[in-house]
């Protein structure tokens, strides 16, 4: 067995406790538990963290993030770097851990500091009249990752959270970010089939488009059209990928 540890510099004291996370995982404080797990660690220097534990793989995938691809782990570390490289809000990376059996990923972790913000998921999505202001503001943070040549993978609501400031200023802050990608230029279409999955509520995406567009300088009224011409399309191939497996009985 070997163990591959990324760690940022500026927390490189934790670097032998870190080394023996993996073994210790199970003594953390659950935060999720799906097919990711996370759970919440106090470090012996006394630093709050977030542990995530990435999901078993079918060996093939295994051997791709072995060979040709970095693991979910590795790009959780290296591209909450890059976000914050520019300029956005992320859980600052502490480290990420791969554990390798016979030259195969195994297992991996990404260490990040625990952030107290929440959600936007329960203001925007659950409440019955959603806060327009936030909305707002979820709009030029598509615009403004949109602008830097940065696609957050699954945008969706409860991988954007929020904290209010003293002064009722509000930040927004980026998480789940290993499917991200970075690029010279994005296209129009590419960034408005990017903007359609931040949510399936339609009052909400009506905003949140038209927003977006009034700030690039795009017709409001056509955009949105777009945008939930992608959605119904997405909602509609989700739709017929469920009744295949259903079909062919596979979970």
């Amino acid at each position: 067995m070997k163990t591959r540890l990324k760690i940022n510099p500026s927390y490189s004291a934790l670097g032998d406790w870190l080394s023996r996370l993996p073994d210790d995982f199970g003594r953390g404080a659950v935060i999720y538990r799906g097919r990711n797990e996370l759970r919440r660690f106090t470090a012996p220097d006394g630093t709050d963290l977030v542990v995530k534990r990435f999901g078993s793989l079918p060996l093939f995938r295994r051997v791709i993030y072995s060979t040709v691809v970095r693991s979910k782990a590795r790009r959780s570390f290296d591209f909450g770097n890059r976000y914050i490289d520019l300029g956005f809000d992320t859980p600052t990376p502490v480290a990420c851990i791969e554990i390798y059996r016979g030259g195969i990923l195994a297992d991996a972790y990404f260490v990040s500091l625990h952030s107290s913000a929440k959600p936007l998921f329960e203001p925007l999505v659950k409440s019955e009249r959603f806060d327009s202001a936030l909305a707002d503001d979820v709009a030029q943070l598509m615009v403004d990752l949109h602008s830097k040549g940065a696609i957050h993978g699954d945008p969706n609501l409860k991988n954007i959270l929020y904290s209010r400031g003293d002064d009722a200023s509000v930040t927004l802050s980026l998480i789940d970010t290993n499917r991200s990608s970075f690029r010279r230029h994005i296209s129009k279409r590419a960034a408005l089939n990017n903007l359609m999955r931040v949510s399936h509520r339609r009052d909400l995406m009506r905003q949140i488009a038209g927003r977006y567009a009034t700030l690039r300088g795009l017709d409001p009224i056509k955009t949105v059209d777009k945008v939930f011409a992608s959605l119904n399309r997405f909602e509609r191939n989700r739709t017929f990928r469920h009744r295949l497996k259903h079909i062919f009985g596979i979970n």
